[in-house]
């Protein structure tokens, strides 16, 4: 069965990039008009595969004299399904008829092109739905709303959730149609053609009841449907104005929470879900398919959509992991909202990317420059061989990807200007700890991999959480956070991360957390930890960070190198499935458990997957209400770890409340709002030498990036609360010099050689500033007072 996102995927993707510009009258655009018309068709035709042509002899035996099959569902109303309608299986054996006849598709038996057998079981499908369309238009969006004109048991063919009148349906129909508009059509079946996709087309200016105004990737699929409506109707002025309309979803959204596409590559969809993996997708293979038609025309895409486009992918690439055993690429959890709860066989987004990176790189053959995408798309058809390394914070999603050779991490954080995930169409009713300082890691791929349905969900990874409760519920899975210092510092190899939190439901738990991304581990570390016992329900729930819970690994558990069993246990170092654990300062206080879990995939989504079992490793620590910090190393040997156990090679910072973590010729600081201003830290700590210490004074909270190299120092800014327009800053030291010769930055935010990234560029809030400063030999203090601005890069 064709699953609707798999559906889509295909229906969608196909080839480059779409236009921005109206065509003008003359005899190059008509020409235009005739080629996409051609295009379009093609790749129409293309949606079927070749496992479809396979039933269509069956199909063609089935098929019942009124134009359905028994085989398929065909509830409507308040008795469908929300999700997945599986009614669209209409639709998809009409289209794939449609796709042989047509000869248009070369995973089509030669013999199928023009047989009028198939065309005739195309249009009899075509005819029973047509003839079985819902009349009022309340249905479109407000179906089995008893307050308006279509309740239950109203007759037609719709469904409570909008999607299937306002997207899915008049996707599939519009499809079939264009494939077939090149026969002789009768007056009603040119209608029906004709009025499904126009239904939600007639309403792209306006608040449609039950949905609102189209956004986003529902705006560019909804003038995808429409330009197919208009290419079969022959009709200009509707092609131009869907093109147009489609393209400016594929421009730079700049408010916070907005819908669409974010100057740092991330995406946005349903109030500040970052949705890179679903409706990101979605709007990228739209890109894809509409670009493809195209390009090379007056219709294909201007500067401003290449922009924004190439930033989207760009973004994209990051949040990518390989599954090492079968090859097959993923999003991150993080990054695919609530369809986390669907598993791989459903192929929902947890499935695979779901685009077409060969069509991808047609679509973008000719952007050049900064919005080339040659390198990304190099890397995407590698599988995984040519890996993407180094750092990146999304600050319009609160989110930050560190990438090496042999892991990906990928960390989600919650603020006042994002939302964690969403409980829609039936689908994660328990996901509330999702996107609230989440840490999936990935080193084999397949870490967290179809065991939603059966693991527990008061352990999210990387989650810092009251002990199981408050008792989920789906009531308020989805929220937005409460606070507005989170956020990222990166200068593109190493970064970190940052949240003061509060619980957004009840309040009952507070704390502040950073996560400091050196080379091959993450220190994590937590300060200011508050529980409110007078919340109901609370009582005596300890606090609890999640190292893991993923998919067993073979090798057993290992804890301060000995082997143990679940249950509870005390030590210094935990090792399992090839990652290693360490604590810093108090040991581990350990809670284990590898066992087999039964869980059922169809009390968390629409999934008819149903009951299973799965092997499950979990493992979290209490943590105390002072400062507690651990190490975490993916994809690390025993030795690795047993050598960190005895000379750590990152050490955590913590001056009441300010906190940082140094080594390896690193050093990064978090100045929180009401900690310390000031921090002073050996340089031998950090790496930069035997002797003397540098002092760190901030005039505003922030987040701090230093890095030495040779004789230059370089200095990384970020304000999380994105409240400011710049930072100060002063640097003492001792035991050697840094000189700051003056120098001017440029290019969005880095500061050239010189002392102050104060000439940096301007960007907008929650960017990063680069200064630099060069270090030479003095045995006399030094001091470098310095003022960065902040520019989004």
């Amino acid at each position: 069965m064709v699953s609707l996102t798999r559906l889509a995927a295909a229906v969608l993707a196909v080839a480059s990039s779409v236009a921005d510009a109206r065509p003008n009258p003359t005899t190059r655009a008509t020409d235009d008009l005739a080629l996409v018309a051609q295009r379009r068709r093609v790749d129409m035709a293309g949606f079927a595969t070749g496992p479809l042509f396979a039933q269509i002899d069956t199909w063609l035996g089935s098929q019942t004299a009124n134009g359905t099959w028994p085989d398929v569902n065909y509830a409507s109303g308040c008795a469908a399904q929300r999700a997945n309608w599986p009614a669209q299986q209409h639709w998809v054996r009409v289209i794939t008829l449609a796709a042989a006849w047509s000869g248009l598709n070369p995973a089509a038996p030669a013999s199928s092109a023009n047989d009028p057998k198939l065309l005739a079981a195309a249009l009899k499908g075509m005819d029973w739905w047509f003839a079985n369309d819902f009349k009022n238009s309340d249905c479109l969006g407000s179906g089995g709303d008893a307050k308006k004109n279509c309740p239950c048991g109203t007759p037609g063919m719709w469904n409570t959730n909008w999607f299937g009148q306002v997207i899915l349906i008049p996707q599939l129909a519009s499809t079939a149609c264009l494939i077939v508009s090149t026969t002789n059509l009768t007056d009603a079946q040119k209608f029906g053609c004709y009025n499904i996709p126009n239904r939600p087309y007639v309403l792209r200016d306006t608040s449609i009841p039950g949905v609102g105004y189209l956004t986003g990737a529902n705006m560019i699929n909804v003038m995808q449907n429409s330009l197919s409506m208009a290419l079969y109707t022959n009709n200009a002025t509707i092609v131009s104005d869907t093109l147009t309309r489609a393209m400016g979803a594929v421009l730079f959204a700049d408010q916070p929470v907005e819908d669409g596409i974010h100057r740092d590559g991330s995406f946005l969809q349903h109030a500040g879900i970052i949705y890179n993996g679903n409706y990101g997708k979605d709007l990228l293979n739209a890109f894809i398919q509409l670009e493809g038609d195209a390009i090379g025309t007056s219709f294909a895409a201007n500067d401003s959509v290449r922009e924004a486009f190439a930033a989207q992918v760009k973004g994209s690439e990051w949040m990518i992991f390989v599954d090492k055993e079968t090859k097959q690429q993923h999003w991150d959890f993080n990054v695919i909202g609530r369809f986390v709860a669907f598993p791989t066989p459903d192929l929902q987004a947890s499935a695979d990317i779901n685009f077409n990176v060969s069509k991808l790189e047609a679509a973008t053959a000719d952007f050049t420059g900064a919005n080339s995408l040659t390198d990304t798309v190099k890397r995407l058809e590698s599988n995984g061989s040519i890996p993407l390394v180094g750092n990146k914070g999304f600050w319009a999603s609160d989110y930050m990807v560190h990438r090496r050779e042999n892991f990906v991490l990928g960390n989600k954080l919650i603020s006042n200007r994002s939302h964690n995930t969403e409980y829609t169409n039936s689908a994660n009713p328990l996901g509330y700890h999702l996107g609230q300082g989440t840490l999936f890691s990935y080193v084999t791929g397949n870490e967290y991999k179809d065991i939603q349905a059966q693991w527990d969900w008061y352990l999210i990874p990387g989650t810092t959480d009251l002990l199981r409760v408050p008792t989920l519920s789906s009531s308020w899975t989805g929220v937005t956070g409460k606070k507005n210092f989170v956020g990222t510092v990166s200068d593109g190899s190493v970064g970190a991360s940052v949240m003061d939190y509060i619980d957004p439901h009840d309040g009952s738990l507070a704390f502040r957390k950073a996560w400091f991304y050196f080379d091959d581990s993450v220190l994590v570390t937590t300060t200011a930890v508050v529980v409110d016992r007078t919340v109901a329900g609370i009582g005596s729930a300890p606090v609890i960070s999640v190292l893991d819970n993923r998919r067993k690994a073979d090798g057993g558990i290992a804890v301060d190198g000995k082997a143990v069993s679940s249950g509870a246990v005390t030590g210094k170092t935990l090792y399992y499935g090839g990652n290693g654990y360490l604590s810093h300062g108090i040991p581990f206080n350990l809670r284990l458990d590898e066992s087999t879990r039964s869980g059922n995939w169809s009390a968390i989504s629409t999934s008819v997957a149903g009951v299973q079992s799965a092997d499950i490793f979990s493992a979290y620590t209490t943590i105390p209400a002072t400062t507690y910090s651990y190490q975490f190393f993916p994809a690390a040997s025993k030795d690795k770890l047993a050598k960190e156990a005895k000379a750590p090679s990152i050490t955590p910072i913590d001056v009441n409340g300010t906190l940082g973590a140094a080594g390896n010729g690193r050093l990064a600081l978090v100045f929180w709002p009401g900690t310390p201003s000031t921090v002073t830290v050996d340089r031998r700590t950090a790496g930069w030498g035997n002797g003397g210490q540098i002092t760190i004074n901030s005039a505003q909270p922030g987040a701090y990036l230093f890095s030495l190299k040779g004789d230059q120092l370089a200095i990384t800014v970020s304000d999380p609360s994105q409240t400011l327009t710049s930072v100060s800053f002063t640097i003492t030291a001792t035991g050697g010099n840094f000189k700051c010769p003056g120098g001017n930055g440029g290019n969005g935010g880095n500061g050239g050689n010189g002392g102050n990234g104060g000439n940096g560029g301007s960007g907008g809030n929650g960017g990063n500033a680069l200064a630099r400063a060069t270090a030479t030999s003095s045995p006399s203090p030094w001091r470098c007072p310095r003022a960065a601005s902040l520019a989004r890069r």
